[in-house]
């Protein structure tokens, strides 16, 4: 057997690998896994194994980390052994996520008390940013599916009471956003958010009738409902947010069918997806375009991108057994259905939401419709061994022994959806606190790096006054060059000069979407060929008006994609013009080589300014709320063409020639995706045109201000020996606390 150790730490994303004892050579392939998350390499660990031992499969493999990775890696294992590999799993179990979520956030406490240290987090906007981002308990799982999919029914058993509308038929036309509260008890309250951002009513114990009336009235853009969600696991540093969003087939509103897709295309937080299924009813044009959509996000990722999608397939009570229909041949059925669809390996979990629901639902509260169903579901799912929905679920140990622990009846695990809302929890420990446990603590570095930097600057005074007299001469020729200033008219005509070019890797983001749209539409093109009755060209024209529909839509929220991730870009570009603009200020001033001037540098380039598009100040929703006529449809629809009255004008012909119909329509088509890309591009360079000028109003007044405070109190504790005796105790105490401070915050994070 080949001795396989790893050493895995999900908080500060670093990986050991002994093999043998030894660390693998640098250019061997799991060297460059060293700080990836476990995720994105497991799936291909003992292939590269294989390969790093020329086909010697036998493995003894020691894991020292935290159960969700040992369980990923024991998967890959099983993966493993099925090509005919050996693999002997042991495990060294550190100490949960949650756990040191916990005790990072009262280092933060303490660190917050600290009536020196505190500064650095407060006046730093890029610390206290992370740190409200890593300490924000709202964790989002989003319920998508399409029409008659009982998704309604599976959100009701979830909370445990019927609040939401359900029927056969589509029920959801906005969007529902219930927040965890486990104080409320049973009561739920709402507010309706119309389309201006405002609160029109709101209730204190809010009922299914007025989410009912709320939900159909056509200014409503969201609804925000609290109250205690029964199923999950209640924790002190998470609060679940769960999301009822529309069908793309039912929406009233447009901004609400991009918000559904923008939720499975989020590929930078990552939120929990409930795809809900029918079981038997699989197959409409909306799943094909969204489960499309769903495939290419999780190609997009590793093992998380696969996780943070998970298949309801509701509605298993509607079969039965004792008739002959196979449970395993539906699932069969059902998988098959989504790799033609391009997903491969889904997680499926059958459920029944209607028993979970009736079972959690007082008895005494049942129509009598509810106690004939629940009667005849209770009976079969009790009786017939294989209507035991647990035994085909894809759950791990850890979340078999979370049933457990829960104690719920034989039925009600029967029912499937408990496993559901079992993986909900194992997905926050998995993904959700070890990300927040990283942001924390990446966060608390900075500061502790800034704090560092200002200590040893002032420690460095600790010098006889000749030396002090020559570094003060030092800092006069800095305040001189400052004095001048950042020329931002300068800076601006350089810019005139260099062009506005977007950054390259915007541009090859930009170049990738605007490819696959050209693409795309060529492979519409060629579905136009031949001659056909007028009932198929009606009926073709009609499908590929929703699928380009569809891709517009997808187009959008790729393009608010960009956005993001352009501004991160070009904040990080300015952010190395800054720092290029210290070292040309200090360039001529190491006449002395003194180590405190190298210190003054540092803690120049400190120095803290925030750029950021405020969302009120440029939004890349803009591409999508203007007016403007297509032939004779709106900005929502630019692909209906008038398509019904083309098609009924062959009515009475034998053959309607499908290349010239749709070379009618291709050049409109061409002009209204090519009108959304410069719309897109435009809103992209307006938000690197704002942020520059934030950029030189800091440059302008900002730095000046902080800079010229940081070259007075030096100059102050270099002229007066007390006030230089004082600072040096008060330094050398605070530096003596932050790396006693360090090494807690590093010890927490150990594996």
């Amino acid at each position: 057997m080949n001795p396989i150790e790893i050493i895995h730490n999900p908080f500060i994303v670093e990986t050991q690998f002994l093999i043998n004892g030894q660390p693998p050579a640098e250019g061997c392939k799991l060297s460059s896994y060293k700080e990836s998350r476990l995720q994105v390499w497991v799936e291909k660990l003992f292939d590269e194994l294989s390969q790093l031992f020329n086909g010697d499969n036998n493995f003894d493999v020691t894991f020292r980390g935290v159960e969700s990775d040992y369980l990923d890696v024991v998967e890959a294992a099983k993966v493993a052994a099925a090509k005919g590999m050996r693999v002997d799993m042991h495990f060294i179990e550190a100490d949960p996520a949650e756990e040191r979520l916990t005790r990072i956030r009262e280092l933060m406490e303490e660190a917050k008390q600290h009536p020196e240290f505190q500064h650095f987090i407060r006046d730093n906007a890029e610390v206290s940013q992370s740190f409200e981002e890593a300490f924000n308990k709202d964790f989002d799982v989003y319920v998508v599916a399409t029409m008659s999919s009982g998704k309604s029914t599976l959100i009701n058993a979830m909370l445990g009471q019927d609040l939401l509308p359900a029927a056969n038929e589509a029920t959801t036309a906005t969007i529902a956003r219930i927040t965890d509260n486990a104080s409320m008890g049973q009561r739920f309250t709402a507010r309706r958010v119309t389309n201006d951002h405002s609160v029109a009513e709101s209730s204190d114990n809010v009922s299914l009738e007025v989410l009912q009336a709320w939900n159909s009235l056509s200014d409503t853009m969201r609804i925000d409902i609290e109250g205690k969600i029964q199923s999950i696991q209640e924790r002190d540093s998470v609060r679940l947010v769960l999301t009822d969003t529309p069908g793309p087939n039912n929406s009233q509103d447009e901004k609400h069918q991009l918000k559904t897709m923008s939720f499975i295309q989020d590929s930078q937080r990552n939120p929990l997806i409930l795809y809900v299924l029918n079981a038997s009813q699989l197959g409409t044009n909306d799943d094909k375009n969204l489960l499309g959509l769903v495939a290419e996000t999780m190609r997009k990722g590793g093992k998380q991108s696969k996780d943070r999608f998970i298949f309801v397939i509701n509605k298993m009570d509607v079969f039965d057994p004792e008739k002959g229909e196979d449970l395993p041949s539906v699932l069969a059925r059902v998988k098959k259905y989504l790799v033609e669809n391009g997903i491969f390996n889904p997680l499926i979990y059958p459920v029944s939401a209607n028993l979970t629901r009736l079972i959690r639902k007082p008895h005494d509260q049942h129509s009598r419709r509810e106690r004939g169903d629940f009667s005849t579901m209770a009976e079969m799912f009790s009786e017939v061994p294989s209507m035991n929905l647990l035994k085909y679920m894809p759950i791990t140990d850890r979340v078999k022994r979370n049933l457990q622990e829960k104690k719920l009846s034989d039925l009600m695990l029967s029912s499937g959806l408990p496993a559901v809302e079992a993986m909900i929890d194992e997905y926050i420990d998995k993904y959700n606190f070890p990300h927040r446990v990283k942001r924390a603590y990446d966060a608390m570095i900075k500061a502790i790096e800034v704090g560092l930097n200002e200590t040893q600057l002032i420690e460095q005074l600790d010098q006889d006054e000749k030396t002090l007299a020559h570094i003060n001469e030092e800092i006069q020729a800095l305040e001189y060059r400052q004095e001048k200033g950042f020329d931002t008219q300068a800076y601006k005509d350089k810019i005139a000069r260099e062009g506005k070019a977007l950054p390259r890797g915007t541009e090859d983001e930009l170049a990738t979407l605007e490819n696959s749209t050209g693409k795309y539409l060529r492979t519409v093109s060629v579905r136009f060929t031949g001659s056909v009755e007028p009932r198929i060209a009606e009926m073709r024209v009609k499908e590929v008006e929703e699928e380009l529909q569809f891709q517009y839509r997808k187009l959008i929220n790729a393009y608010e994609t960009v956005f993001i991730t352009s501004q991160q870009i070009i904040r990080d570009d300015l952010h190395a013009e800054y720092q290029r603009y210290i070292v040309d200020l200090f360039k001529d001033c190491q006449h002395l080589k003194l180590p405190i001037l190298d210190s003054l540098q540092k803690t120049a380039g400190d120095i803290s300014f925030n750029l950021t598009v405020k969302s009120h100040e440029v939004q890349t929703k803009k591409v999508k709320v203007g007016s403007y006529e297509v032939s004779d449809s709106t900005w929502y629809n630019p692909f209906s063409w008038g398509s019904t009255r083309t098609v009924y004008k062959y009515g009475e012909e034998k053959s309607v020639d499908l290349e010239k119909l749709w070379r009618e329509r291709a050049t409109r088509i061409d002009t209204d995706f090519a009108r959304l890309v410069v719309a897109a591009r435009n809103e992209i360079d307006n938000g690197k045109t704002l942020l520059i000028d934030q950029f030189m109003a800091f440059m302008g007044r900002e730095f000046e201000t902080k800079f010229n405070e940081l070259m007075d109190s030096l100059k102050e504790k270099m002229t007066d020996r007390n006030v230089r005796k004082q600072a040096l105790e008060e330094a050398r105490e605070l530096q003596a606390w932050i790396n006693q401070f360090k090494a807690k915050l590093d010890k927490t994070l150990a594996v």
